[in-house]
């Protein structure tokens, strides 16, 4: 095995290692830092249509509670109620339904039919506030 290859190899170890630890305890970062944009962030957050200017992105692994979280955030939003109808759409192309959770600020999205014999391992919602909306992404890491 040429040694250049071996080299190669742990770089990308060492490059793996430092963004989980980065990510355990949560890290804000954008799209800028590209190590973090491209590696850990999950498709359905990189395709998500751009509501303004200012995009932020979270990640935070799991740590021994069963489910990592990551979100974006888009920030200086002119229109909310607009931005969320973009929002639904984008979740309706996909596929995903529809599934309130009690919650009056939240509607989450699945793309499985969650029944008793089922567990949903990604659940997705967005969140809405003043001048901003957030999709944050659940993903169980364990089973139900």
């Amino acid at each position: 095995m040429p040694s250049h290859f071996i080299f190669i190899l742990i770089i990308l170890f060492l490059l793996t290692s430092f963004i989980f630890l980065k990510t355990f305890d949560g890290k804000f970062y954008t799209k800028i830092e590209w190590t973090y944009y491209y590696i850990i962030t999950p498709g359905v957050i990189k395709s998500a249509p751009r509501l303004s200017d200012t995009v932020n992105y979270y990640a935070k692994g799991d740590d021994d509670y069963g489910y990592e979280i990551n979100s974006v955030t888009w920030e200086n939003v002119a229109d909310v109620p607009a931005a969320q109808k973009k929002i639904e759409q984008f979740f309706i192309g996909k596929g995903f339904t529809e599934r309130h959770g009690g919650k009056v600020w939240s509607v989450y999205w699945s793309n499985i039919l969650v029944t008793p014999d089922t567990c949903p391992s990604e659940q997705y919602s967005t969140v809405w506030g003043y001048h901003e909306i957030r999709i944050e992404l659940i993903t169980g890491t364990r089973g139900c």
